[in-house]
């Protein structure tokens, strides 16, 4: 592990090794543990059960090794707090609810699918927007799902026609625009970024046509809109791009592709995957930086450990979906040398 940070700071913290956060915010953090849930109100008070997330005997038993977890991706990938204290919560192929303790599937999708982590969206109305993720080698349709607080089951919202997409890399919610922005990939006719003003009643593109549009997250500020690619056959750059012109322009070239991104104040933050890409010439995974400047440097890296990535996982460093406590950003590892342990980063005063 390397850290040229002169700003930052990056930290370990050994007592959640094993835990992944999934939702940082000043009195409320929540963590996840295979199937499993875990509250507390700070880093300091041992998290707390809340919820267990039905799984067959063989799966649960199987996912108690690290490796055998890794191999069958037995681990939640979004908790969402919902306005009315449920927790929506994606998990392996699956989408559910946690109310009062008890966690419930939640019906209404065409074929079990997974969602990548953060890439969920809530709207100005408490609904959440998720797509389907799979590997979909014959270019079937794809959809959008919805679910409105209150119901018991997802709906479709949107469909992409077969043959036009490989999957949904993720859907972001805009603040400052009150859209959703739609990212897809995998091929470069495949690679767009959309965003929809009416619940996906209508779409709009904001760019697409090779890997350069192909992005698996997304950041806002009140003028531009920022990524890193995940380029499997290019280098792998971050890119702003102003939400009225829609011009963009590279702030740099980063180490790998970009998986997940968060952004801290006026701070933004880029992790690259260890995936062994063609692309790639150092097979590490990274935290990158980009200053109100935007200026763009590497905080931190970490090897790919010795397992292959197909089947036992890329290097990754998994972001919570919100990060709101105090000043720092949170991130766990998989796949690494450090694996299933989790970080903080903060600013040095």
């Amino acid at each position: 592990m390397t850290d040229s940070s002169i700003k930052w700071k990056i930290e370990e913290l050994p007592d959640l090794k094993g835990f992944t956060i999934e939702w940082a915010d000043e009195g409320n953090f929540i963590f996840s543990k295979r199937n499993k849930l875990y509250r507390s109100s700070d880093l300091e008070t041992t998290p707390k059960q809340i919820a267990t997330i039905a799984a067959p005997l063989w799966k649960a038993a199987l996912s108690g090794l690290r490796l055998g977890q890794r191999f069958l991706r037995f681990m939640v990938t979004n908790v969402v707090v919902l306005a009315n204290g449920d927790l929506f919560v994606t998990f392996d192929k699956s989408v559910g609810l946690v109310r009062d303790g008890k966690y419930a599937a939640l019906p209404g999708l065409v074929r079990p699918c997974r969602v990548l982590r953060s890439a969920c969206a809530i709207d100005a109305y408490g609904s959440v927007y998720f797509g389907e993720y799979l590997a979909n080698k014959e270019r079937n349709e794809m959809r959008v799902y919805k679910y409105s607080p209150g119901k018991e089951r997802v709906e479709t919202a949107y469909i992409f026609d077969p043959g036009s997409i490989r999957h949904i890399h993720g859907i972001y919610f805009d603040d400052f625009s009150q859209s959703l922005v739609c990212l897809t990939g995998d091929e470069d006719s495949e690679c767009r970024m959309l965003r929809s003003s009416d619940g996906f009643k209508s779409v709009e593109i904001i760019g697409e046509g090779d890997e350069s549009w192909r992005a698996v997250s997304i950041l806002f500020t009140e003028d531009r809109y920022f990524y890193g690619t995940d380029a499997e056959f290019r280098s792998n750059q971050i890119y702003e791009v102003d939400r009225n012109t829609l011009m963009r322009k590279s702030i740099g070239e980063v180490s790998g592709t970009v998986f997940y991104s968060k952004r801290l104040g006026a701070d933004l933050f880029f992790t690259t995957t260890a995936e062994n890409a063609p692309s790639q010439e150092e097979n590490v995974a990274a935290l990158w930086h980009v200053d109100p400047d935007g200026q763009c440097s590497e905080l931190v890296k970490f090897g790919k450990d010795r397992w292959d990535g197909t089947l036992f996982m890329f290097g990754t460093m998994h972001l919570p979906y919100r990060n709101e406590a105090s000043d720092k950003l949170f991130f766990s590892l998989v796949g690494v040398e450090e694996d299933d342990r989790t970080f903080c980063v903060k600013q040095i005063d």
